[in-house]
């Protein structure tokens, strides 16, 4: 009887680990899913940037592009 019930409690105590385990593992993933980290490739790049890097990148460059176009247009003004 004392072997049977110890047996039963090593069980018991194994599934227990496993369970812990498996909930420690649940709360990584989901403290990953409430802080999600957006990255984005350039399909030139090889590097994952942010996404703010990014939208940086496209702002800088529709400026210059803004810029180039009001230069052309004082030249063909004239």
């Amino acid at each position: 009887m004392m072997e049977e019930l110890s047996a039963r409690l090593n069980e018991l105590e194994q599934t227990l680990l496993w369970q812990s385990e498996k909930l420690n593992t649940l709360e990584k993933t989901l403290e990953k899913l409430a802080n999600p980290s957006l990255m984005y490739k350039r399909p030139t790049s090889e590097d994952y940037e942010t996404v703010a890097q990014t939208l940086d990148y496209l702002h800088n460059n529709v400026e210059g592009i803004k810029g180039d176009l009001v230069k052309i247009a004082k030249l063909s003004s004239y």
